[in-house]
């Protein structure tokens, strides 16, 4: 059974072994390796005292998935803010996506946001076909977004109004 959480310092750790090891697959999140927990922590701390939209998906007392927006610091931009998101290998393609996505646009909007925005590789076909489930819309192609490995991978530019 899965849970959909506000996210707490209690998880910290176990959402770092989450974003650990999307990260490691090197596929579909801009990073190949977590930060420190330390830097996690921080990061998560800043958004949760802001009560921003920041969301867990528990099995147990383990973090399996996770989604959130982080809004632009600039005063002139602070109206739109950045999705992250990221599901465990495993507990994928049970409709936990959509589950965290829900909960974070519904809380996106009392936040105060008017857009959400998010770049997403387009060999990423399952989280592009949730972003447009969702009502996102593509806004640009980013071509060569990313090189690893001696490989390229073009990005979507997609976004939402709420």
């Amino acid at each position: 059974m899965i849970k959909i959480i506000y996210a707490n310092e209690k998880h910290f750790p176990s959402f770092h072994q989450a974003l650990s090891i999307v990260a490691k697959e090197r596929v579909y999140i801009e990073m190949i390796e977590a930060p420190p927990l330390e830097k996690v922590a921080s990061f998560q701390k800043d958004l949760i005292s802001k009560n921003g939209p920041v969301y867990y998906a528990l099995s147990g007392d383990k973090v399996v998935g996770w989604c959130d927006v982080f809004p632009e610091e600039n005063p002139r931009q602070s109206h739109r803010g950045g999705l992250g998101m990221g599901i465990l290998p495993e507990f994928r393609g049970q409709g936990i996506g959509s589950q965290l996505l829900q909960k974070v646009i519904e809380h996106a909007k009392t936040f105060g946001l008017e857009k959400i925005e998010l770049n997403v590789y387009t060999s990423n076909v399952s989280a592009v076909a949730l972003y447009k489930k969702f009502g996102f819309e593509q806004e640009g192609l980013i071509r060569k977004y990313r090189k690893l490995d001696g490989q390229y991978f073009d990005c979507l530019a997609m976004g939402k109004f709420l």
